[in-house]
């Protein structure tokens, strides 16, 4: 009797050791995978013709297991939103003649409606910086006008691709820049026409959860104005 109960013992604590194991292991393996880019943006056919045209253009060394999450921040601004009821007639409107002005103008993402853009265009625009990211379009029953991306001018930023991933709720935007922190003020200038260090930041933007996710490339070495027309 004393030896059928060791035994139920041993089997139990073999059980929960197992258990405890694959917890671990499972623990372990979703921090890694939350690190790294998810997968419904590396396999989206926007990124796959992004990735395709760097390793096309000589910048083959950048690779998406490269991308590590970095920060998580919320997007809207109360000082840089607009909103506005789709039952205001002047909104709606208004809307529609730039959606009209912007159908096939280089570095304007439709979303897969058509009722929303992301204007990530590298020049000066309706009140907007080439370092400043604009999402204008239809959120439910709403009619949303925002600064949604903006970056610092001091360290060589560079928007070159925004896409919608297959629904309307969430893009990517990549962003070359200089490999300079957040918070470092007191760095070596360098001009886009000579060879500086620079990473790629991948902006995943979730409309609904109000959440950006960035992801960051290794360093590397470029000069950027000679990259930029490849791009």
């Amino acid at each position: 009797m004393r030896s059928n109960k060791i035994d139920v013992l041993i089997v139990i604590l073999i059980f929960i050791l197992i258990s405890f194991g694959v917890g671990i292991n499972y623990y372990k393996q979703y921090s890694v995978d939350k690190s790294k880019l998810p997968e419904k943006v590396e396999e989206s056919r926007g990124f796959q013709r992004w990735i395709t045209n760097l390793k096309n253009k000589d910048l083959d060394f950048i690779n998406a297991d490269d991308f590590k999450l970095i920060e998580e921040n919320e997007i809207y601004n109360t000082k840089w939103i607009k909103v506005y009821s789709t039952d205001d007639t002047q909104a709606m409107s208004d809307l529609e003649q730039t959606l009209n002005l912007l159908k096939d103008v280089k570095k304007v993402a439709f979303s897969p409606s058509e009722r929303a853009i992301v204007d990530y265009r590298n020049i000066k625009r309706d009140g907007y910086t080439p370092f400043e990211v604009h999402f204008y379009g239809i959120r439910d029953d709403k009619i949303i006008n925002a600064r949604i991306l903006d970056c610092r001018t001091d360290i060589n930023c560079y928007f070159d691709r925004a896409y919608f991933l297959n629904n309307n709720d969430v893009f990517v935007i990549s962003e070359f820049s200089r490999n300079i922190k957040e918070n470092e003020t007191i760095f070596t200038p360098c001009l886009i026409d000579n060879e500086c260090t620079y990473t790629i930041k991948v902006h995943v933007i979730d409309l609904i959860n109000n959440k950006r996710l960035v992801y960051e490339s290794k360093p590397f070495n470029i000069i950027l104005s000679q990259v930029i027309p490849e791009l």
